[in-house]
């Protein structure tokens, strides 16, 4: 006789009750209303018996068998939950999760539902694992109980650990958002309130202005954005930038015109004007910080900002403070605002026709203005009162044709651009260089705006360029000014029609990530000009982006850069002992030999920050400073 071992009798126990009920026919799936036989009951006991005996494996093994073969019997659930406990207890999160999910897909509506998505959701929270699976899990755990409208003790225990592990990995804002969830589960006006009051010492200790921003829209116009947006009036308050104090306590009272705080932020609101005449001199600052603009506009005061801390780092004592206004209305509101606050001087706007409009208040006042962003070919009192430190067109169109002609030694060019009013200032403007410098234009082809397929227009280049010209090509380069939209599906189809290998050049834009990536291999070893390369190797830009970064968590760009040195001109000025309008205006005018981050300013001549904008090309996708 063969000897077995009480496990093995148990296991061929099983093995045989269910052999009985696959003989005899018994279907729970096919009874209209099933009904847990004795041979389903013992064998899940029997199940059970071999896990508590610490028989695992084969426990999960019966256990698995007899939901396969019983999916519809009444102990199905309790198989179920029997399976996802084990494999949790084992460590195996991944199927005790996927059990407690079949449980909750086959029975929603069952007795134990909300227990197992007690389990289930805890298992999530015990799963962790890297930092971005960690935030999935702990998504995935509160997601089990957004479709769950009545409060219980498992849902409540599932908030409160979620946000625990937020704490405790220092990510106060999502730690905010799960316990936004619990007050508004809670049932309990007490527990809701001790909730809210943990939500507020969140906001008024623990986040930074960005996340202070985030959830002030992200939850407008209910709790917690009143709080949030308080308690960003209050920290620009104390930091002192008053204009987006203003703009936030303005925003505060559209929103909370009733509110119990309201009548504090009115009080803040008044004392602003007062606050910013504390500073002896006052450098006004108009840019566009709402609106289509904004983010330029937030660009360049970031920059001004950063010069204006730097000075003060290094002038402690200086008095020197900002007067801010977010836009252009009217010529006679920014007169009143200049007799109000009586600047030494203006950085902005970034618009040529805003410049323009306020130009002649400028002059009234005889203080000088300092333009970041207008690009205009003219405008009004270049060299009196309006200065100008921006990247234009005729810069980049200088910069680039002396680069070809004097530094890559190519004499005959073609100039590809779009047939718009822009394109034809571009070939205006290139030619009148490209000639100045000994060079030839061989061809102007243009391309209609909006243009996707070029073949057409790209037969005249390659006729011209296979047209010899005693040994040599019709032309040795193809500028290419434009929008980079249409450069980017230029570029393939010159090569596909067999223009390769010819030297491309281009204006401000390439260096965008996504034209790069558009561009492709069809870019490799262009050269273009630029206002700014945060990646250059000068030390002084790289300090600057390190403190740039350091201040407001993101990249410099050009207007921030442009701005940056527009306020530096200023500084040296009053470094200089320049203390009044007339003196600082002067002092402006003359400017030479300032080490800018948007290029070395060697003078300022008719207004104009004459300075060489920077010379990037393209090596293996990436970009180099050829000057």
């Amino acid at each position: 006789m063969i000897q077995m071992n009480p496990l093995q009798k148990k296991t061929l126990r099983v093995s045989l009750l269910f052999c009985l009920v696959l003989f005899f026919g018994i279907n729970p799936i096919a009874q209209s209303a099933p009904q847990a036989s004795p041979e389903e009951q013992f064998i899940l006991d029997e199940s059970k018996r071999f896990i508590k005996d610490g028989h695992l494996t084969e426990g999960l093994s019966s256990l698995e068998l007899f939901y396969t073969n019983h999916p519809e019997s009444p102990l199905a659930p309790d198989a179920l939950i029997e399976i996802g406990k084990t494999y949790a207890e084992q460590g195996d999160l991944k199927k005790a999760i996927a059990s407690y999910r079949l449980f909750l897909e086959k029975f929603p509506k069952h007795p134990e539902a909300n227990a197992v998505r007690f389990k289930l959701s805890s298992t999530y929270l015990q799963a962790g694992g890297k930092p971005g699976e960690t935030d999935q899990n702990i998504e995935k755990a509160l997601s089990v109980w957004n479709k769950i409208e009545e409060v219980s003790e498992f849902k409540n225990s599932i908030y409160t650990r979620a946000s625990e592990i937020y704490i405790e990995r220092e990510e106060y804002a999502n730690a905010l958002r799960v316990l936004v969830q619990k007050k508004v589960a809670v049932s309990s006006p007490a527990e809701a309130a001790q909730i809210g009051s943990a939500i507020i010492a969140l906001i008024r200790n623990r986040l930074s202005t960005k996340e202070l921003l985030t959830l002030a829209s992200e939850f407008s116009p209910r709790f917690p954005s009143d709080e949030a947006m308080m308690q960003l009036i209050k920290t620009y308050d104390k930091n002192g930038i008053y204009y987006l104090e203003e703009k936030e306590g303005k925003r505060f009272l559209s929103l909370f015109p009733n509110h119990a705080y309201a009548p504090e932020v009115e009080r803040l609101i008044e004392a602003i004007q007062e606050k910013i005449k504390e500073n002896d001199y006052l450098i006004g600052v108009i840019l566009p910080l709402s609106g289509k603009l904004e983010s330029f506009g937030m660009s360049a005061l970031q920059g001004v900002e950063l010069a204006l801390k730097q000075f003060k780092s290094e002038f402690p004592k200086s008095g020197v403070g900002l007067v801010i206004r977010d836009r252009v209305e009217s010529e006679a509101a920014i007169e009143e605002w200049a007799d109000e606050y009586a600047p030494l001087c203006m950085i902005g706007p970034l618009m040529s026709k805003e410049v323009n409009l306020i130009a002649p208040v400028v002059e009234r006042g005889s203080f000088a203005l300092i333009t970041p962003g207008a690009t205009a070919a003219k405008l009004p009192a270049m060299g009196t009162s309006v200065f100008r430190n921006a990247t234009t067109p005729a810069s980049q169109c200088h910069a680039i044709s002396e680069h070809a002609v004097s530094a890559l030694a190519l004499k005959r060019f073609a100039i590809f651009s779009p047939n718009d009013t822009s394109g034809k200032e571009w070939v205006r403007c290139l030619r009148a260089n490209i000639t100045e410098m000994g060079g030839v234009v061989a061809l102007v082809q243009s391309y209609a705006p909006h243009e996707t397929d070029f073949k057409s227009t790209i037969e005249p280049l390659k006729k011209t360029y296979e047209k010899k010209i005693g040994e040599q090509n019709g032309f040795d380069a193809i500028f290419l000014p434009g929008d980079t939209k249409a450069i980017g599906l230029i570029l393939p189809q010159l090569a596909f029609y067999g223009l390769k290998n010819i030297p491309l050049l281009g204006t401000m834009g390439w260096a965008d990530p996504g034209f790069l990536k558009r561009a492709g291999a069809y870019a490799e070893g262009a050269v273009f000009v630029d206002g700014f390369f945060q990646e250059s190797q000068n030390p002084v830009i790289q300090s600057f982006v390190q403190a740039y970064k350091e201040q407001f968590q993101q990249d410099p760009n050009l207007f921030a850069a442009q701005a940056y040195d527009s306020a530096n001109m200023i500084f040296e000025a009053i470094k200089q002992g320049a203390n009044t309008p007339s003196k600082v205006t002067a002092a402006i005018a003359k400017t030479e030999g300032l080490e800018g981050v948007s290029g070395f300013i060697s003078e300022m001549k008719d207004g104009e920050a004459i300075k060489k904008p920077f010379l990037l090309q393209i090596r293996k996708g990436k970009l180099v400073q050829v000057n």
